[in-house]
């Protein structure tokens, strides 16, 4: 008995260690560029923007360290609208200058005709050291016109989430005892099953969004080694488009989640944009790290942004920074006008 409660106080350490240095949650994931993981943070954005959106983040925290943690993401999301608005143009007979009509109101419609659907998924991948753990989420959101350009969108995603520690990775103070090798040979894992709901109100010039992640989550399988967390977690994005000229926008939005199990975090970042196509910015997060991003809208079908995390406590001595890539297809857009979140 002693013996199973020295090592489940080892791993117990472990994890602790793993989560508090990381600055949120295990069952949580980071990325600096959060607004182009919008639906991964609130599934109230699926299908926000008028497009089929394809993206692919990773991101390597503190390189240089052996085992360190690195997040993968693939998310494909998009929108059912079959019913559109007749505009002007529709009714009118012809005149000597139609284009005076493209700068007149669309006529307003049902409701009918002016909801969107928003439908997608994504799949997560985080390691770290021992610990890794794959989501699969299904998302789908209502986009509710309740202004001229001003919607409310109410959403949810259900997700089935692996959790896994490889005790082969953490050496204990006597391997050769038979119930640390049952242990190491059994390895943790837990499977979760989560509703996740969100609601987000936003136009083309600003956003605000909530989500509550767990607020429903059923144990699918469980062991003794990994820890059962069902404790909510909150998100909240906050985000402006400022016009400083023609050509030129600000961008500053911010971040916010709450967990009771660790501390809360928070980030806010300031990004300036060009033309609607290259941008860059600058984030301060509460864990005491400065990122500086960039990136390029290289036409209506394809993006790319880096980012580069610099941390100002003493961790920075020991690690080269965090990388983070991100790749975007956008397809069936029709404009080159930067999607919502920016």
């Amino acid at each position: 008995m002693k013996k199973y409660v020295r090592v489940k106080f080892s791993l117990w350490l472990v994890m602790f260690m793993t989560a508090t240095t990381m600055g949120f949650s295990q069952d949580n994931f980071y990325f600096s560029q959060y607004f182009q993981v919008g639906p991964a943070i609130n599934p109230a954005l699926t299908g926000i923007d008028n497009f089929l959106d394809i993206k692919f983040n990773y991101r390597n925290q503190w390189a240089g360290l052996n085992d360190s943690p690195s997040t993968n993401y693939l998310g494909v999301n998009g929108y059912i609208n079959k019913n559109k608005g007749l505009t002007y143009r529709d009714y009118a007979l012809r005149i000597s200058n139609p284009n005076i009509l493209d700068s007149l109101s669309v006529i307003k419609s049902s409701l009918k005709n002016k909801l969107k659907h928003g439908i997608g998924g994504h799949i997560i991948y985080d390691r770290q050291g021992p610990f890794s753990q794959v989501g699969g989420y299904f998302n789908y959101a209502l986009h509710i016109p309740i202004g001229f350009k001003t919607y409310l969108s109410v959403g949810a995603s259900v997700s089935l989430t692996n959790k896994r520690i490889d005790l082969s990775k953490i050496r204990l103070r006597d391997p050769d005892n038979w119930y640390d090798e049952q242990l190491v040979a059994q390895g943790g894992r837990n499977t979760y099953l989560d509703i996740n709901p969100g609601l987000a109100l936003y136009s083309e010039k600003w956003y605000v969004a909530y989500a509550a992640f767990k607020a429903y989550r059923k144990a699918l399988s469980t062991d003794e080694v990994l820890d059962y967390n069902d404790l909510v977690e909150h998100n909240l994005l906050l985000g402006l488009r400022l016009n400083l000229s023609s050509r030129t926008k600000l961008l500053p939005s911010v971040y916010y989640n709450y967990s009771s199990e660790v501390s809360s975090t928070w980030e806010t970042s300031v990004k300036m944009m060009f033309n609607e196509k290259p941008w860059f910015g600058v984030s301060y997060r509460s864990t005491k790290a400065v990122v500086f991003m960039a990136g390029v809208y290289i036409n209506n079908r394809f993006n790319v942004s880096y980012s580069y995390d610099y941390t100002l406590s003493n961790l920075s001595n020991y690690n080269n920074g965090s990388h983070e890539v991100h790749f975007g297809l956008m397809l069936n857009k029709k404009d080159l006008k930067s999607p919502y979140l920016w």
